[in-house]
């Protein structure tokens, strides 16, 4: 099992670490990289400023030129890792844009949201169910070879069951799998219903994959600071893990473990939501 398609997601600004990782995975399983570049401010001014005003004319020429900067660079990172590049340039608004483009993709690289930013793309694509899984890349780094030691973080949740199905191609090439066993999280059911227990561990040797057992006791902010600190003493390289949210008109409302994990990590994070 492999990714074959992979869209990247390109700030405008900033590290572009998390592309560099996009592309190394593109090279590592033979998968096309679809980079997209979402030109925010030209269409945000577009809806307040008459078409041929000087303002609007300046920021398209700045911005545009920039997005062509972006792809020659890229498409040079690309030919050197021997990647099938796909570049998309749209204006919009990111997460939305992601959300569309990201329907025939496998897996979905954004960068981390960073201190001082009062927004990100991930807190929304991560609160809006894409069916996709996102990873969240730091823009320190570099992160070579992505899922060489990973930390699965477990509460028996739907969402945790489609990080760890949707992260099978990590887990497969990975040389050391740990999983973090957490408090079940119990879904509202009728009480005549049983509450059989998800059995990740048979799950992964059914797959091939042998991994490691730890439990915790931790819930909520405390589960993800139990995470970080897991896979920092395990030398984990990536973690994957569900997250909770909900968007409620652009108010982006995160679980604790999901929150503190996106405020502190410190590595490549997969999610699923």
């Amino acid at each position: 099992m492999a990714f074959q398609d992979i869209l990247a997601h390109v700030r405008p600004y900033g590290s572009i670490e998390p592309v560099e990782v996009a592309l190394r995975l593109g090279g590592r399983f033979d998968a096309r990289v679809t980079c997209l570049y979402a030109l925010e401010d030209v269409a945000r001014m577009r809806a307040i400023l008459t078409e041929n005003s000087a303002p609007l004319q300046t920021l398209i020429e700045r911005d545009y030129a920039a997005a062509a900067e972006a792809e020659r660079r890229i498409r040079s990172l690309a030919e050197r890792e021997g990647v099938d590049l796909a570049w998309s340039a749209y204006e919009g608004d990111a997460a939305d844009l992601i959300a569309i483009v990201s329907r025939l993709q496998e897996l979905v690289v954004v960068g981390k949201t960073e201190p001082g930013e009062s927004w990100g793309v991930v807190e929304e694509i991560v609160t809006v169910p894409t069916g996709r899984p996102i990873l969240v890349v730091p823009s320190t780094g570099p992160f070579f070879d992505t899922g060489k030691s990973v930390l699965v973080a477990w509460n028996g949740s739907a969402q945790a069951a489609d990080a760890v199905m949707r992260g099978t191609p990590f887990l497969t090439g990975a040389e050391r799998v740990v999983v973090l066993s957490g408090s079940e999280e119990r879904e509202k059911l009728p009480p005549v219903t049983p509450r059989p227990e998800p059995d990740v561990m048979a799950y992964l040797k059914r797959h091939g994959i042998a991994a490691e057992l730890r439990r915790t006791d931790v819930s909520g902010a405390d589960a993800g600071s139990a995470i970080l600190d897991a896979a920092r003493d395990v030398s984990a390289d990536l973690i994957v893990m569900g997250a909770f949210g909900r968007s409620r008109l652009r108010e982006w409302v995160l679980g604790g473990a999901t929150r503190t994990v996106l405020d502190y990590m410190d590595v490549p994070v997969l999610m699923a939501h």
